[in-house]
Order: structure tokens, then sequence, then C-alpha cells
């Protein structure tokens, strides 16, 4: 279990002033369609981005869109425990020295000697988050690392040793601690204290859970690493690993769903949250609620979510033994973004789009953009105004927002255009 004091990070939300003039916008209307130039965009892109980006291929950008791959295959905490419904933390491992944000600090050397690829870290915890406020003690948190290597052997071997630097931070007191259901997981736990840690290789897999409760009860921590395993395991064996070489090959967009997403800064570079495209597994990992998220969004028949600049990825502020602690009322929205939706078909689409802004306010309405609508979303704890705009483009729908309503409404029709554009 990590070792380290607690580390807050702060996410600052840039305020973006956007003038009102109007821009050309390219393209031209198909039957039955309006004159996307026509519209009010503001200074946004309207264009899709293969339109105007090459991507390089790297080893970093590989990472990201693996990274982005696995967490679609790594659990919720209601996956776990019905309980464990709340978000605490995500993390993108795109090096050898992100581990050491859930992990013991000596696990950086461990995935170095081991050539780890990349990985996935997502926390939850039976408690609701209250913004600038830790999860009290008498909480259950969960944080699951799931890192890939090129190997079996070298998996099988990355987990002997993460258990052993994590246990020799204080080998006087740590015991050793069998997992019943798991035998080949390695755990251990210091008597008297309410948290646990456990890694075990799985194929080209390691996962690495850290559970705490609110008492130093060792039954109960135990049945929480075996249903952390019970309910991962399962999900990676649908997951191929990948050979360093498929992860220097990804493909940038082969869903077909960055081209797609309003990209106001015409960033091309892939990343957890930043640019990347999700299941609804995927995404619920950036919800608070991610109960209440998977209720609400499955109304859509969601196929995939793509995410452009709109959610933080990291997570920073782990206590003393590695668990993850509350991000505060969610992982924060960027104002440079933007989310696109694609459902399974045109009336999965209108029903998400009518679940979204569930009460617009009319007059503020995009102006000539069909299938739209605008709303004040209230924000607790900010005293900043911030409205929402969502448009429907046949089976696809656009979330954008901004603290400024003139600026969400170029957002949205600039939005309604690249979706046009891209068909």
């Amino acid at each position: 279990m990590k070792i380290r004091g607690t580390r807050q990070a702060f996410i600052a939300l840039t305020v973006l002033a956007v003038s009102a003039c109007g821009q050309t916008v390219s393209g031209a209307p198909g039957a039955a369609e309006i004159d996307v130039r026509k519209l009010d965009v503001g200074k946004y892109p309207t264009a899709p981005l293969d339109d105007y980006y090459s991507p390089a291929y790297s080893v970093r950008r590989g990472n990201s869109l693996a990274a982005t791959r696995l967490s679609d295959h790594v659990v919720i905490g209601n996956d776990i425990d019905p309980k464990l419904r709340y978000g605490t933390s995500i993390q993108e491992v795109n090096e050898p020295d992100d581990v050491t944000q859930s992990m013991a600090a000596p696990s950086k050397a461990v995935a170095e000697r081991n050539k780890m690829q990349f990985g996935f870290v997502s926390g939850s915890s039976d408690f609701r988050p209250v913004a600038f406020e830790q999860v009290p003690p008498t909480a259950t948190l969960v944080t699951v690392t799931v890192l890939q290597f090129p190997s079996m052997d070298a998996a099988a071997t990355a987990a002997r040793e993460f258990e052993a630097v994590d246990f020799d931070v204080n080998p006087a007191e740590n015991q050793r601690v069998p997992i019943g259901k798991f035998p080949a997981a390695h755990a251990h736990w210091r008597p008297g204290t309410p948290t646990i840690g456990s890694t075990i290789a799985h194929g080209h897999y390691t996962v690495s859970a850290f559970v705490s409760t609110s008492s130093p009860d060792l039954a109960l921590l135990t049945s929480l690493v075996e249903k952390t395993y019970a309910a991962q395991l399962p999900k990676l064996d649908a997951l191929p690993p990948l050979s360093p070489e498929q992860v220097l090959r990804s493909e940038l967009d082969p869903e077909g769903m960055k081209r797609r997403v309003l990209n106001p800064i015409k960033l091309g570079v892939p990343s957890v949250g930043g640019l990347a495209t999700n299941t609804l597994q995927g995404f619920l990992h950036f919800q608070t609620d991610r109960e209440e998220a998977k209720r609400f969004y499955s109304v859509g028949n969601i196929e995939y979510v793509t995410m452009g600049q709109a959610y933080s990825a990291n997570t920073y502020s782990y206590n003393s033994e590695g668990i993850a602690q509350s991000f505060g009322t969610g992982a924060s929205l960027l104002l440079d973004g933007a989310m696109v939706f694609r459902s399974r078909d045109e009336e999965s689409a209108k029903a998400l789009w009518g679940a979204l802004a569930a009460e617009p306010d009319p007059a503020m309405a995009p102006p000539g953009v069909p299938d739209s609508k605008c709303a004040e979303e209230p924000k607790p704890y900010s005293t900043t105004k911030y409205f929402l705009c969502i448009v429907r483009y046949r089976n696809y729908v656009g979330h954008v927002w901004s603290t400024q309503i003139q600026d969400s409404q170029q957002r949205a029709a600039a939005q309604y255009a690249v979706l046009a554009n891209s068909q």
C-alpha cells in the first residue's frame, strides 16, 4: 500500500470570452437539411478533425489510446458492490512514474524493470462526495489499478515485485494475507489498520486492489478484494492484450467519432478524458454518482461517447495508504470541450436528447439550429453561471457548455455543423 502524504490538486477552469462575430461554415446542405454555412458559429471550427489534422505515431500517443481502450474494461465501484456507487478518482497511466500516484513509490522501478506499457486507475466509494471535503474515515473505498505488460511472464513477475516492495515499506508490522478465492493473489495488511493491499497477475495484466473500510475487519477487507477480482478479471478476458507494435500503430479514430466532436482548439493528440472515445462503461468512470449516471444514460442505447477536451483525467489526491480520495463534486469539466454520443438508432438518440437539459429555456435555443436546446445549469459551491446546449443530428447527440450563453449557442451551432459535415 502506498505510503505518502496526501496531495491535493485543484483544477482551474478557464473562462473564455468569445466575440459575437460570425464565421463562414464549410459544407453544403444535404436533401431536406438546413444549410449549416448560414449558422452563427462564432470563431469555432466546423470541419471534421481529419480535414485539418494528420496524426503522427508515437509511443505516448499509442499509450493514451490504449489506456482509453483499457478503461472500457475496468470496473466501476458498483460492479464490485452496489454500495460503491460514487467515483473518487481516475488516472491515466502512460509511463512508469504514473504508477506512484496509486501505488508505493518503489513500484516505479518495478514497472520500469518489467516494461509496463500503460494502465488505468479508478477509485470508488460508498460516500456521496462533498465539494472541498475528504471522504470521512467511516467510508469504504476501493481503488483499482490495471496495468498491461508485454508478456504473461512479465506481468507475473511484476505482481510479485509490486507486493514485495509494498510489503517492505513496513516489514516489521505488515503481515501476508491469503485471498481465499484467488490463491494466486498477493496481499498484506498491517493488523489494527482498516486497509489492505493486493495484486494479482492475470494474463498480460496486473490488477492491484487497495481497500479501506471503517474498521480493521480483515474478513471484510479480504471479501472486498475477492469481489474486486471476481468483477475485474472476466472483463480483462474480453480484452486481447496489445503488443508494443500494436500500441505504437494504434489508429486515432477507428470508430469515426473523434472527427465528429467539436474541437475548438483543433487538437488531435489523444488523452483519457481529453480527446477520447469510450463505451458507456469507460464514460462512467468520469461520473460522480456512477449508478445514477448508468441509469440516466441507458435511455440512449449509447454505442460510443467521444470527449473533446471535456474532463481532467487525473486525480492526485490519495491518502497515506494509496486509497484515492474524493474529487469533490465530480471530475471537472473543462471549458474548451464538448461531448458527442452515438446512439444505436435515431429513436434512441431522440430519447437521450430529451433527457439531457430536460427543462430548457426556449429563449436560449441557438438560432436556426434544428433539434437544439439550452439551459442554465446550477453549479453548487460556485457563483459562476454555467450554460449547456444540446443538439441532435440523426443518431448523434452533441453536448457543449460555456459560462456565457452566446458562446454556448455558437458552440452548439458549430457542433451541429461538424456533425452534418462529417456525414
